[in-house]
């Protein structure tokens, strides 16, 4: 390798005019070709060709077929929401910021303010409740609520909405392998992990993951319930794509992570061990918020700076130089309270559902079916 060819973070960021935030997140896009420093493993260079070509394509006008194409990875605006928005580093839930509505409200609020109807279950049969994991019970529900459930097409908002009730808690039961339960979510959790010591802290975790955007995720749900599929289809699309180590499973390896960096010399350590794995990966950085994940913040914050798990995520944050996002403070929450191994998915899973019911609401309202054309290249 010729390192002429190369440029450091710094240089490229100069050159593009960005943060480093965001030239991680060109990379994860495929867009910048990435390598580790010959003379330190834990530094990236950038390809000196692909930070100019990109750098003047940032500078002439876009065509349609580009826009559109850029659009699918962390591009351009796709699809009307009124649910959640990233404005200036803040998730927003509606016109208020998600961090002011976690301080008191629980899942279920959130679900009738995203849904804007009220959130009453209806009372549930047997679901099934069979699965060696979290993900594989909860799949199961939706595999049979989806047997019998009504398409979604010219369904009134108040009766998807209770349905999306019911399933939420058949999900959140599904997930601990216990029958559903007329309580909130994070009762429900702390009491199966016999941690009430946590409730607070699952209650705001579940409200700060309900929704974020369009995440791959939640697109999947769109694109399901603009077919007219089911509640508990579409929800099933979602689930599966949460599934994904780069999605719902970055939890896990943020735990990792985590548990490695009781010293900066191990998490210095660490890093070496996984030149290759991108730091989104395991829980840091966000191309939506440069200057530090604001759901990531308020868990952190609530956690404490003493605790072992947040110093833990502090070390790593400083020998990356990347703010920690919400998948590394699922994790430490996690390692703090010693929750189950699957309690950073179960929580992604259990909250994000209120956010798929909400999108899945919209998308049956708007009448329109998402079908984008490929461009063939073979």
């Amino acid at each position: 390798m010729k390192t002429q060819k190369w440029m450091d973070a710094g240089s490229a960021c100069a050159v593009l005019g960005v943060r480093r935030q965001t030239l991680y997140a060109y990379v994860s896009r495929g867009l910048l070709q990435a390598c580790s420093d010959p003379g330190d493993p834990r530094r990236s260079l950038y390809l000196a060709a692909d930070v100019t070509a990109l750098a003047a394509k940032h500078k002439r006008p876009r065509a349609r077929a580009e826009v559109a194409a850029g659009a699918i990875r962390w591009g351009d605006p796709v699809l009307d929401t009124a649910v959640s928005d990233v404005r200036d580093g803040v998730l927003f839930f509606g016109q208020t910021p998600a961090t002011d509505l976690a301080q008191n409200a629980c899942l279920e609020n959130i679900a009738e303010h995203h849904w804007k109807v009220p959130c009453e279950a209806p009372e549930t049969g047997g679901w099934p409740v069979t699965g060696a994991t979290a993900l594989e019970r909860a799949m199961a529900t939706l595999v049979k609520a989806a047997g019998d459930a009504p398409a979604l097409t010219g369904r009134l908002r108040a009766d998807i909405a209770r349905e999306g009730a019911g399933l939420l808690q058949a999900i959140t039961a599904a997930s601990l392998g216990i029958r559903p339960q007329p309580r909130p979510a994070h009762e429900v959790l702390a009491e199966a992990w016999r941690t009430p010591e946590a409730a607070t802290l699952i209650r705001q975790a579940l409200v700060l993951i309900s929704d974020h955007d369009l995440n791959p995720s939640t697109f999947a749900v769109r694109v399901c319930a603009s077919t007219g599929a089911s509640l508990p289809a579409s929800l099933l699309a979602g689930l599966t794509t949460l599934s994904g180590p780069r999605h719902g499973g970055v939890g896990a390896a943020a735990a990792q992570a985590i548990r490695a960096g009781r010293t900066m010399q191990a998490a210095r350590r660490f890093l070496d061990d996984h030149p290759d794995l991108e730091p989104y990966a395991f829980g840091f950085g966000h191309p939506h918020y440069p200057d530090g994940d604001c759901r990531a913040v308020h868990l952190l914050t609530a956690l404490g700076q003493n605790t072992c798990a947040v110093q833990c995520v502090v070390r790593l944050g400083k020998a990356l130089e990347l703010a920690p996002n919400v998948d590394a403070a699922l994790a430490a929450l996690a390692l703090h309270f010693r929750l189950p191994a699957e309690a950073t998915f179960v929580i992604f899973a259990v909250g994000r559902t209120v956010g798929w019911v909400a999108h899945a609401i919209e998308q049956a309202e708007s009448g329109a079916i998402i079908r984008p054309k490929a461009r063939f290249v073979g």
